[in-house]
């Protein structure tokens, strides 16, 4: 003989709840770091009067990349102004322009070029800019762009060599190495302070530097 249930909700069977979603796996900062690791967007004609600056890149294995502004001229992507820190951490840099470079025949190929925006043309002096387009090596900046980077002081010596004399209370103390890749993220920080380069062009420079 059998008995009813005292609860007859106890004889049914209840589902079990569906399991919680699983955590996402992309935050926003992923989402943003992802992103700026590709290249800015460049139209290929830009406004009227504004000049393509690029970064060109020169294969540095087995050490860090070098890193140049490259400012083109109107008339040839190959041609046009080379703004950089020159130099090695061993014996630090300087900050150095070469007017009226031609890629093709003055120097190696950059390894890459990567198109970071179009500045307009007020902050440039094209005259000064080019030498009236005899080829030279400058140290000294002629126009708004070149005035703006400059800010940034090219890096000193930050590499300790034997010779090097020991100051009494830094042993241990961690040596933060400055290079062309450090000029080159801090000095387009600078341009965007004073109005010239876009946020887009620093944060991909921030992410990509080794």
């Amino acid at each position: 003989m059998t008995f009813p249930s005292p609860n007859p909700t106890l004889d049914k069977t209840t589902p079990a709840p569906p399991p919680p979603p699983l955590p996402s796996t992309t935050s926003g900062s992923i989402s943003n770091t992802e992103k700026a690791l590709h290249p800015p967007t460049v139209t290929q004609t830009g406004p009227l009067g504004a000049l393509m600056v690029e970064l060109l890149i020169y294969n540095g294995h087995p050490f860090k990349d070098h890193w140049a502004y490259w400012v083109c001229s109107r008339t040839s992507s190959h041609h046009g102004v080379k703004i950089h820190a020159t130099g090695d951490v061993r014996n630090g840099f300087k900050f150095e322009v070469k007017r009226s470079l031609d890629l093709r025949t003055r120097e190696e190929t950059p390894t890459k070029r990567v198109p970071l925006q179009w500045v307009d043309g007020q902050y440039f002096d094209e005259k000064s800019m080019f030498n009236g387009g005899q080829y030279t090596i400058d140290d000294v900046p002629v126009c708004r762009f070149e005035s703006s980077a400059y800010k940034i002081g090219a890096p000193g010596k930050s590499l300790n060599t034997t010779g090097d004399r020991i100051v009494e209370g830094t042993v241990g103390k961690r040596v933060i190495q400055r290079d062309c890749q450090t000029w080159i993220v801090e000095s387009a920080e600078q341009l965007a302070m004073d109005g010239i380069f876009s946020v887009k062009s620093v944060d991909y420079l921030r992410t990509i530097r080794q």
